[in-house]
């Protein structure tokens, strides 16, 4: 292990002014993991580990996931909680840290009967939060349009408290009616998450055996390229008083249903 004492340290790079994410990490393809729950799933992780940065206290707790990932010596990173504030710019609520390397995207080919879609959903912390309540929902696959924010986000990898590294992942860069021209091509199914005139209520919604599962931004909902071409709009019932729920208290409403096996036709 390495004791880290000067802030200008160059093997500390990646983990200086994590208040957003850096764009170091994006250039570089790379994600930092926050927290103990976090970095022990990344360690639990097939993910490719470029280096752990923590407080002296987690050195034993850690040491054994450590040593089984085989990560160098070089690459485990020591200092005082103090200095690890200073570099990253706030205060931790944990001592510990890791960057991971980015895994490969998913060809659509390879994703299986299940996959949610996100169109133009911004906000790095819903992200991750759907992220989450795909995995505990049985969801295994995410793709994000161009206009959505990455899940290897730093707020969104944290929220997700590490289920981004279940997941198998695509951004899709191209115009999003060429995704769903692909997906249907595959036979997939697309389901919007949508309130319209003629959407469905999603307790009376039987999910077809292969789907893909949309969710849009809370300003602006679902694109209308989307909507025109989704073989089912599906909303939520609730009270007039609410004009809508949050995207990710939505996406984990929706996905419980699917969980339940009465609601595949």
């Amino acid at each position: 292990m390495k004791k880290i004492t000067d802030i200008n340290d160059h093997r500390i790079e990646y983990y200086r002014n994590l208040r957003g994410t850096p764009s170091l990490h994006s250039k570089s393809k790379v994600f930092i993991a926050e927290g103990e729950k976090v970095v022990r799933k990344l360690l639990n992780s097939d993910i490719e580990i470029i280096s752990v940065f923590m407080d002296s206290k987690y050195s034993a707790i850690f040491s054994q996931a450590i040593a089984a990932r085989q990560i160098p010596g070089d690459k485990v990173l020591i200092a005082d909680k103090g200095l690890m504030n200073l570099i990253a710019g706030f205060r931790l609520h944990q001592g510990i840290m890791a960057i991971g390397r980015q895994p490969a995207e998913t060809h659509p080919d390879n994703f299986s009967d299940r996959i949610a879609v996100l169109n133009g959903i911004v906000n790095s912390e819903n992200v991750g939060s759907i992220a989450r309540n795909c995995v505990a929902f049985g969801i295994d696959a995410l793709i994000c349009d161009s206009d959505s924010s990455s899940q290897y986000l730093r707020r969104a990898v944290r929220v997700s408290m590490g289920a981004v590294f279940q997941l198998k992942h695509l951004h899709y860069k191209n115009n999003i009616e060429n995704l769903i021209h692909d997906l249907k091509q595959r036979n997939y199914s697309i389901i919007s998450s949508e309130i319209t005139k003629t959407s469905e209520d999603v307790n009376q919604f039987k999910f077809p055996l292969k789907f893909c599962l949309i969710f849009g931004s809370e300003g602006v909902g679902i694109c209308q390229e989307i909507l025109s071409s989704s073989d089912a709009i599906i909303h939520i019932n609730i009270k007039q008083a609410v004009d809508s729920l949050n995207v990710a208290v939505a996406s984990a409403v929706i996905l419980s249903r699917i969980s339940d096996s009465q609601q595949i036709r």
